[in-house]
């Protein structure tokens, strides 16, 4: 397999709102209290999150079976998976990132919710924005996310939108993150006990976007059913995602036949670099 000598790349900023609950759950832990399933946490700061892996499984399953890319734009962005075969496996193009927790839903005395964030939580999604190559102050971004949320008004305090990051880790504990009872399809008693985050929850996200990627395609050449490898250059790759990804619904995470993980993708922030 070979690629292109990629030189240059769009540095993307995306947020990730779920208009559902949303459920991703963290395969490598077992409960032994009242939660059967939990959701993937941040294994430093235990907030919880989205896994760079669960995330682009997501984004693929969309592209593949929703926005019905062709073969070569796909595999440009995501790549292909491993099948036995060193000579099937091609990776993508794209660098995703862990989507992390920036606001949380809460119930409200004046409103039906409201959404809260902390100081720190902020700053370390931006300090992985200006890792990447983008800097946003941490006034502006909080005036943006004010802008684009009627429900978190910038302000600071426990009665406020920003909060203490003492009183933010107590919001995303066990004991005040939603557990959702799962019945067995007979209604004979309950089969599990589920974590997860309300609707509403923001996520924010990096993509790294190549300009262009050289793939290679295996297509059949006669009746019997033999390949060749075919190679082809796919351009203007950071526009593709922004076509196939901006404002629009993917499902993300477990239990997609009862509504959950309906998440809008919203591109806030983009810059280009080259090697």
């Amino acid at each position: 397999y070979k690629r292109q000598l990629i030189d240059r790349f769009m540095k993307t900023a995306w947020l990730i709102q779920s208009e559902t609950n949303i459920h991703v759950g963290n395969e490598n832990t077992s409960s032994v209290g009242l939660i059967d399933k939990e959701i993937q946490r941040d294994a430093l700061t235990q907030i919880p999150c989205i896994n760079a892996s669960s995330l682009k499984g997501a984004m693929n399953e969309y592209a593949t079976v929703k926005a019905g890319l062709e073969d070569k734009d796909r595999i440009a962005i995501f790549g292909v998976d491993k099948t036995g075969k060193k000579s099937d496996t091609q990776k993508g193009g794209c660098i995703f990132f862990d989507a992390h927790l920036l606001l949380l839903p809460v119930q409200d005395d004046k409103n039906l919710y409201k959404l809260v964030t902390s100081k720190e939580t902020i700053e370390q999604y931006l300090n992985l924005l200006k890792m990447v190559g983008i800097s946003v102050g941490y006034n502006d971004f909080i005036n943006k996310l004010k802008h684009d949320y009627n429900r978190f008004d910038g302000e600071e305090g426990d009665k406020n939108s920003i909060i203490s990051i003492a009183k933010f880790n107590e919001l995303c504990s066990n004991d005040e993150l939603p557990i959702i009872a799962r019945n067995n399809l007979t209604g004979n008693g309950n089969l599990w006990y589920e974590q997860c985050l309300p609707q509403k929850t923001v996520f924010g996200t990096i993509i790294d976007i190549p300009e262009s990627v050289r793939v290679v395609l295996k297509e059949k050449t006669d009746s019997s059913q033999k390949s060749e490898s075919v190679e082809c250059i796919v351009s203007n790759v950071p526009q593709l995602m922004t076509n196939t990804f901006n404002d629009k619904i993917v499902q993300i995470g477990a239990n997609a036949t009862i509504g959950y993980g309906y998440c809008k993708f919203i591109k806030i922030y983009e810059k280009e670099d080259r090697l």
